[in-house]
Formats: structure tokens, C-alpha cells, sequence
């Protein structure tokens, strides 16, 4: 049987419903990026930033499948970003009090990572979850957000 905060956070995720989302997280809550391992988030306020920055940029937000145990359990979804296609895995763990106290996210594919790494900084510096040096450097992968995706869409096609 799913937890409780499971079905509630996987039905705010699909309704963009940031306040039920929040509801569900403890207070000292951790989120691991899957763009760097330079820092993670810390705190409901810092991982509802990111969250809300993510729903500014994404399209098509589908929960897809959940499947877990005990306390950790996976969400497959699908959005686009810009137009193109973005997979992500969260994987979430329960505290004793069954609240999220961690989320490890995971996208792909690659080009879909970087530009999301090249976008979502402006959005984290306006919530307060990353300073300015963190947007400039955010938006310096826009350049290989660009590559990944000419490699993606030009080259990937005639490799096969």
C-alpha cells in the first residue's frame, strides 16, 4: 500500500499543487540534484523553490508509475521541456513519521538535463534557493545545453 504523503505528493506534482506538495515534507527535508553534486537543497523552503522553479519551465507534467516499499518508493514521470522530451525519476524516502525527508531526482535524457541546468537558475535566485553566482553559472551550460541538443536531434538519428 502506497504512504499517505506519496499519493498526496504524487497528486499535487500532477495538479501543480505546491502547498499540498509542501504539506507532505519534513521540515529538514534534503533533495539531491540531478544536474551537480556541488550542493543539494536543504529544507522544505529550499526543495519548494526548486520545485516551483522546475513548474515554471515544464510542460506535460505526467506521473506515470509508482512503485516502492516501505519507506522509499520511485516515481517514473514525463514533461517536456521547450518541446522536448524529459524523463524523471524521484526517488523519495519516509521519514519514521512518514513525511518525505529525502528526494533524489534523476532526468534524462542528457540534452533535456543540461537544459534544464541552463534554465532553472533565474528561477532558484528568485525563490531565494541559489545565490546570483549560481544563476550566471547555470546559464553558462546553455552553450552545451545548445550541443547536446544538435547531437540529439542530428546526429543520434543516423547513428543506427
Amino acid at each position: 500500500m502506497t504512504p499517505a504523503a506519496v499519493t498526496a505528493w504524487v497528486e499535487a506534482d500532477r495538479a501543480l499543487d505546491l502547498a499540498v506538495m509542501r504539506d507532505q515534507l519534513a521540515d529538514d527535508v534534503r533533495l539531491i540534484s540531478p544536474l551537480t553534486d556541488g550542493f543539494d537543497f536543504r529544507g522544505a523552503d529550499e526543495v519548494m523553490a526548486v520545485m516551483a522553479a522546475a513548474f515554471e519551465l515544464l510542460e506535460n507534467i505526467d506521473i506515470r508509475r509508482v512503485t516502492g516499499a516501505d519507506r522509499d518508493f520511485a516515481l517514473h514521470g514525463t514533461a517536456t521541456l521547450r518541446g522536448a522530451n524529459l524523463e524523471e525519476i524521484q526517488w523519495l524516502h519516509l521519514s519514521a513519521d512518514g513525511l518525505i525527508d529525502e528526494i533524489t531526482l534523476f532526468v534524462r535524457p542528457m540534452p533535456a538535463a543540461v537544459a534544464l541546468l541552463a534554465s532553472i537558475g533565474p528561477g532558484l535566485t528568485r525563490r531565494g534557493a541559489m545565490g546570483r553566482v549560481g544563476a550566471l553559472a547555470s546559464r553558462a551550460a546553455a552553450p552545451l545545453a545548445g550541443i547536446t541538443q544538435t547531437l540529439e536531434t542530428r546526429l543520434m538519428p543516423r547513428l543506427k
